[in-house]
């Protein structure tokens, strides 16, 4: 695992020196010229060492992670503190190299001795690693039968992994909770279909997924339902002409036609083999535990269609491979129902006493099963764990507190430990550190793709790729963990996009032990180590005396508070010990100071402060360089310094404050005026919000790489403009734009993208008449997929407007359109949309939905409209709806819903809230 602190220390080093010309440097700092040309020597020599270490530790890192061999572990603790050693190095050149090209000659002249002393201390700092990464390199050397062991071929295993026995998968007892699966599987390996079929059964490690198909396997084996069978699993590392050899020895009936050389041929001579073992046979062929759809595409094509209903069933942890089925043959299992996983728990636990849990171990055995988040494999090991255990709470309630201690390392938990372990260790080296950075964040926590991404970002950890921006890869990633199901999926947003995930428990578990080995990161569990030197990231989630006192971490490169739990001492002790912070993430915290010694802190690129009591920030904010991320949102800070001006890497600014909690003004929250020289920002991306004022207006014009921004205060005057500057910008993708009160109506006469990424658009105030045909919504409305609308006194209807411009609607807002007394939903209209908001709009008395209209609607929401007295007429047809929620309606509304019996006219609607 010190592969991910070596790959960050290449990233790093690539930044430092990839566009950085030192000549500047080498003309001022004259006495040292030798020296500075020697720097970039010295990091390109390191970077060529490192490569190569880290090729190493990727193509051996199985066998390292098992390793008892003393000398290896202690060689690997040694790279990734040279590694580690090096991204210091590097943040402390990047940084003075910024700031000695940014100052003038004057100043340069002023820190001469500052700059000098610095740069020998890097120049310095880099010759010792280069030593240090030599005696690493001879070390190697010298222990040669230690480290060869390690890159020994193991593909010789690889048959034997294939033949295992298969009594292993057998499932000689009853499976819990499964039936709907199993009948689901028995069914689709039935005659219906006459063609090939590709069956897919997925889903997070532990679920149970080579349990669920070997009992529907073995089942139909013995009612010999198919005229030959193969079971193969498929290694990391497979090899196509060892599987198809073992494909033909299984399939072929008569194993005298077996070729007595089989086991010497190759390619294209096993491929016929095969094909005239399977001509005119109906076959089951089960690939068990696929990794990547080449492994799949490597034999598929050898598994020939002879009208004759063959199946293939694949097991996958990841989506992309159980993609490769078609949908009506893609089987997700979830984790089991609390009752179904305590019955599985009971029949190991306590096989000796009737399987029945004794009244006084009830409530720890509801915890600990719990802790097993569903997982049918972690329950059944932990079950086994306790059969032999005393039944005394006592016993039990050690393995209750020591629950991750006995994940990590109990020899009864080691098929749970190795099949998760697996999946990490073959992780892509890109993913690695954001994988191990989600399980800093405490149990079931929802895991923001928006913060997230800003995180990733900030500490180092996203490489661009083509034209996408660093944001946009970092999704990109996010969705590689979930297609992986290392982090499961919990809400999407509007228009489709993840929205919040999570660690499973066990998941989460086993990836702290790795990030407590490498010392990746900590918990405040973990305080107490004896190596904060190496210690980069932790996560507190509660506050005391003992945590400020043990916060002593020099090279601590992230904190994160969630729960509250970080106050003014804290951060000042911080600030004071850590001077490497990358990341500053104090959201919700009692705090209402930011000390002034914040400037020293070089390397941060986040600080968050969201809904904390700040008031205001201090002068030294723009020693900041680095800084990406400031978030303000919701804190006390009524003016953006001028000082702020001065963070040219400023990617996401948040900044409004509210004004009124209870939203009963239309202007509940306010935006900030922008100062004087922001407009040199030029990396912004988002900025939420600005106050719509003419010196704010004129310099968004500037301001051209924006993607998200929010408006507020607009007056009708200043839409010419406001309107002009946003058309310039190619990358807009989302905009809220909000008037200075509910009567004030906007003219989008002048909107009119040159290139339209607009696809979330937020409009909170009055619209002329003919705002829909204007060019933002007649040229590019069928761009836009998530639209609300609020506070519009235009027309009647707004749906046949709203239909025809903008046909590819997900999301719909519509409050306070005043005017309406019918709303008619037609056929054929709004084919995409999936969620349907309307509120507070007091004329509408009748909602009217045609057959064959909205036919993709998951959720609709009817808020306070009071002159409704009947339900939608047609909503019954609506057979896609998911949730529905209506509140604030009239006595009339529910004495019709009622009488009429609505609740069991939606009986295929799961979420009703009236």
């Amino acid at each position: 695992m010190a592969e991910a602190a070596v790959v960050q220390a290449l990233i790093k080093i690539g930044s430092a020196f990839g566009d950085v010309a030192l000549q500047q440097l080498k003309d001022f700092l004259k006495k040292e010229a030798a020296l500075l040309q020697e720097l970039p020597l010295h990091a390109k020599c390191i970077e060529r060492e490192l490569y190569m270490i880290r090729s190493f530790l990727m193509q051996s890192r199985a066998k390292i992670h098992s390793t008892e061999n003393e000398i290896l572990k202690s060689w690997v603790v040694r790279v990734r503190k040279v590694a580690y050693r090096v991204e210091d190095l590097m943040d402390q050149y990047s940084y003075n190299v910024a700031l000695l090209l940014e100052e003038g000659v004057f100043s340069r002249m002023m820190h001469a001795t500052y700059y000098a002393t610095t740069f020998h201390g890097i120049a310095t700092g880099l010759k010792e690693v280069d030593t240090e990464i030599k005696h690493l390199s001879e070390l190697k050397i010298k222990y040669t039968e230690y480290f060869s062991e390690l890159l020994r071929d193991t593909s010789d295993n690889t048959q034997a992994h294939l033949s295992r026995d298969s009594s292993f998968h057998t499932v000689k007892e009853g499976i819990v909770g499964m039936k709907d699966e199993i009948q689901s599987l028995n069914s689709w390996l039935g005659r219906d279909d006459c063609t090939r079929v590709v069956i897919s059964v997925w889903g997070l490690f532990g679920l149970g997924k080579t349990t669920v198909v070997r009992k529907v396997y073995e089942s139909n084996k013995e009612l010999k339902n198919f005229d030959c069978y193969s079971w193969i699993e498929v290694p990391h590392k497979y090899n196509n002409d060892v599987m198809l050899r073992q494909l033909i020895k299984d399939l072929c009936q008569d194993q005298s036609q077996i070729p007595g050389n089989l086991d010497i041929m190759y390619g294209s001579q096993l491929a016929d083999i095969l094909c005239a073992v399977l001509s005119k046979k109906r076959y089951l062929i089960v690939l068990d535990n696929i990794w990547d759809a080449a492994a799949f595409h490597g034999l598929s094509s050898f598994f020939i269609d002879n009208d004759n209903a063959s199946r293939i069933i694949i097991t996958t942890r990841t989506s992309d491979v159980a993609s490769l089925a078609q949908d009506a043959y893609k089987l997700k299992l979830k984790p089991l129902a609390h009752e179904d996983a305590m019955e599985l728990f009971c029949r190991r636990a306590f096989q000796k006493s009737h399987m029945t849990c004794p009244q006084h171990l009830q409530s720890l055995c509801d915890k600990i099963v719990r802790k097993c988040g569903g997982l049918p494999s972690a329950i059944y090991a932990i079950g086994n764990l306790l059969a032999v255990r005393e039944q005394t709470e006592v016993a039990w309630k050690t393995m209750d507190d020591q629950f991750q201690c006995m994940l990590e390392d109990n020899p009864g938990l080691g098929e749970v430990r190795s099949a998760l372990s697996v999946s990490i260790l073959f992780l892509p080296r890109h993913l690695m550190n954001c994988f191990l950075y989600c399980s800093l964040f405490p149990q079931n926590y929802p895991l923001s793709r928006e913060s997230l991404v800003k995180l990733w970002t900030a500490e180092g950890f996203i490489t661009r790729r083509g034209d996408s921006t660093l944001e946009e890869v970092a999704d990109e990633y996010l969705m590689e963990l979930i297609r992986g199901s290392l982090l499961q999926l919990l809400e999407t947003d509007e228009i489709g996009r993840v929205a919040f995930c999570k660690m499973h428990d066990i998941v989460r578990d086993l990836a702290l032990s790795y990030s407590r080995k490498e010392m990746f990161g900590l918990n405040e569990g973990d305080l107490h180590t004896d190596q904060k030197e190496d210690v980069r990231r932790l996560s507190i989630s509660r506050c005391n005396k003992n945590v400020r006192s043990s916060l002593e971490f020099p090279r601590l490169r992230t904190f994160i508070a969630t729960s509250r739990a970080a106050d003014s001492d804290l951060l000042n002790s911080l600030i004071q010990k850590s001077k490497y912070l990358a990341v500053l993430e104090l959201q919700d915290s009692p705090i209402d100071i930011i000390p002034a010694n914040i400037g020293e802190l070089f390397n941060l690129h986040y600080l968050g402060l969201r809904r904390t009591s700040v008031k205001s920030l201090p002068k030294s904010i723009e020693k900041l360089n680095n800084l990406e991320t400031l978030d303000l949102k919701y804190t006390g800070v009524g003016e953006l310094p001028k000082e702020i001006c001065k963070l040219k890497k400023l990617r996401h600014l948040f900044a409004d404050k509210i004004i009124d909690p209870s939203r009963s003004v239309f202007r509940y929250f306010k935006g900030m005026q922008l100062p004087h020289g922001f407009s040199h920002l030029d990396e912004i991306q988002t900025l939420e919000t600005v106050e719509a004022t003419k010196d704010s207006i004129e310099l968004l014009g500037n301001l051209t790489a924006l993607r998200t921004l929010w408006v507020e205060n607009v007056n009708r005057a200043d839409c010419t403009m406001l309107f002009t500057s946003l058309s310039a910008m190619e990358n807009l993708s989302s905009l809220l734009i909000s008037a200075s009160n509910d009567y004030e109506a906007l003219d989008f006469g002048t909107f009119n993208p040159l290139e339209m990424k607009l696809q979330k658009l937020i409009i909170r105030g009055c619209l002329d008449s003919g705002t829909f045909g204007k060019p933002l919504f007649s040229k590019h409305g069928s761009h836009i997929k998530y639209l609300s609308l609020s506070s519009s006194r235009v027309g009647n209807d707004p749906f046949p407007l709203l239909a025809d411009y903008m046909p590819n609607l997900i999301y719909l807002s519509i409050r306070k359109w005043c005017c309406a007394e019918e709303i008619t939903l037609r056929k054929g209209k709004f084919p995409r949309l999936t969620t349907l908001f309307l509120g507070d709009m007091k004329q509408v008395h009748t909602v009217i939905i045609e057959p064959s209209a909205i036919e993709s609607l998951e959720a609709l929401y009817l808020v306070s409209l009071t002159a409704m007295t009947t339900v939608p007429r047609g909503l019954e047809l609506v057979t896609s709806l998911r949730k529905l929620n209506v509140w604030g309606q009239s006595n009339e509304f529910k004495l019709q819903w009622e009488r009429e019996n609505w609740g069991t006219k939606l009986h295929h609607v799961p979420e009703i809230r009236v």
